[in-house]
């Protein structure tokens, strides 16, 4: 389900198998986020290529993440965040709170990062 693989400082967070980010998934999503961020100045990258939707427990548990890393002075980065879970994102105004490392931000879609 989610793998984990931690190299000093900085955590890669990805899922085995094609998922849905919903009830069952945020919550184990949300412990081992938990784990993780209890030491501070931790790097967490996310890899949301497996993931096909996100609910609105999906997206609970990434602002709890988010905020528990903020607080932790940590950096939460999302990668390879497929169409239809950046427009639930959109969709509830919780895209400008996270950092996409593929897609130019926070500026604006359209801006050509060199």
């Amino acid at each position: 389900m989610i793998k984990i693989k931690v190299f000093k400082n900085t955590t890669l967070v990805s899922f085995d198998k094609k998922e849905n980010l919903d009830l069952n998934t945020s919550k184990d999503l949300k412990s081992s986020m938990m784990d993780i961020l209890k030491q501070p100045f931790t790097n967490l990258l996310v890899d949301l290529e497996k993931v096909e939707k996100v609910d609105d427990e999906g997206l609970n548990a990434l602002m709890a993440v988010q905020r528990l890393s903020e607080m932790n002075q940590s950096q939460l980065s999302l990668f390879n965040v497929k169409e239809g879970v950046l427009k639930s994102m959109k969709k509830h105004e919780l895209d400008s709170y996270f950092f996409f490392c593929d897609r130019p931000k926070p500026f604006s879609d359209d801006l050509l990062m060199v």
